[in-house]
């Protein structure tokens, strides 16, 4: 009987010890009413502007509406005036960031990149000069192909030790992609000096230099490149953009170090061919063509080929025995 008498008088105490403002902005935020809790808040600010407790609730429903750069504001007046809410006002923008921060991680993971956008921006909006968000919102623009907000976000995670050689690639990956190929040069080589192995670093540096027209350049970056472990699809793609460039004497290096791989690569064989035959290496061009016919003896346009290679190289027999196959006689 006594607890039940001492119960109402209880909540009565912490009733009372509650303000008017507090009870009122309790009630209508209970409701998911923002308008009334803002009309309560509004009021006590139009009579006090410097009210710490209403400062602290209109930051509070900032919150509710995702407006943190808004609700940091009031916090910050409202500490200004007295330090009364200073503990609750650290442990809502705490709860915020993160919950914002593990959303947009979910979301992230889960493919949804411009949602995941969404909850980092608010994430940073809260605290910006933690580094956490910036590589999963690089990430996410990255994506999407926003390279110059993948640029900006990596710029922000950079420094960080830890997170150092994640974004210094990334940096560089994006500033390449968004066509600015100094800026993508020079950000890979500036952390070269930091990891001077690192693959990915060193594939755009030489990407980046061939496509601001330092072959030299490109050439002695891959060729790090392949020293710290290049696989053979990347070696038969740089030596391609190295020939479609018109590089030939520099993809010729290339293509032959894949032919050494694999002497059976049709691709690279005819790569070589049609190198060979604009730098007069005839012989070269028969072996490569007799190696092309060899995988595929039906092939009309290999045949084709090697009747040139071997009239070019002077190899009448061999030429009059394609001729024949072909029935190309006079």
């Amino acid at each position: 009987m006594a607890a039940r008498l001492l119960l109402p008088g209880l909540l009565l105490f912490f009733f009372a010890c509650e303000s008017t403002l507090k009870r009122e902005f309790t009630i209508a935020m209970s409701g998911e009413d923002l308008h009334l809790a803002r009309e309560y808040v509004g009021n006590a600010l139009a009579s006090d502007p410097s009210n710490p407790e209403a400062l602290y609730l209109m930051g509070k429903i900032h919150v509710k509406e995702r407006n943190y750069t808004e609700a940091k504001s009031y916090f910050e007046r409202s500490l200004d005036a007295a330090p009364s809410f200073g503990q609750e006002i650290t442990h809502l923008l705490e709860s915020s960031y993160r919950r914002e921060f593990n959303a947009g991680n979910s979301a992230w993971e889960q493919g949804q990149f411009e949602t995941a956008i969404r909850h980092l921006d608010a994430a940073i909006q809260i605290f910006p000069d933690r580094w956490e968000p910036y590589p999963v919102k690089g990430e996410a623009h990255k994506y999407l192909g926003q390279y110059p907000q993948a640029r900006q976000a990596f710029q922000n995670c950079v420094s960080v030790p830890r997170m150092q050689r994640f974004c210094s690639t990334n940096l560089a990956i994006s500033y390449f992609r968004n066509g600015q190929f100094q800026e993508a040069k020079r950000t890979a080589r500036q952390y070269l000096a930091l990891f001077p192995e690192d693959r990915n670093l060193l594939k755009i540096a030489a990407y980046a230099s061939l496509e601001t027209g330092n072959i030299a350049d490109g050439e002695a970056l891959f060729s790090r490149y392949i020293k710290a472990g290049a696989t053979y699809d990347a070696i038969l793609q740089f030596a391609t953009e190295l020939n479609n460039k018109g590089e030939i004497y520099v993809a010729e290096r290339f293509f032959t170090l894949c032919l050494k791989s694999n002497p059976n690569d049709k691709t690279v064989l005819a790569a070589l061919s049609s190198i060979y035959l604009e730098t007069g290496n005839f012989d070269l061009m028969v072996q490569a063509n007799e190696r092309l016919l060899l995988l595929d003896p039906d092939n009309t346009g290999h045949k084709e080929m090697l009747l040139l290679a071997y009239e070019l190289a002077g190899d009448i027999e061999s030429y009059k025995m394609i001729q024949s196959e072909l029935d190309l006689n006079p």
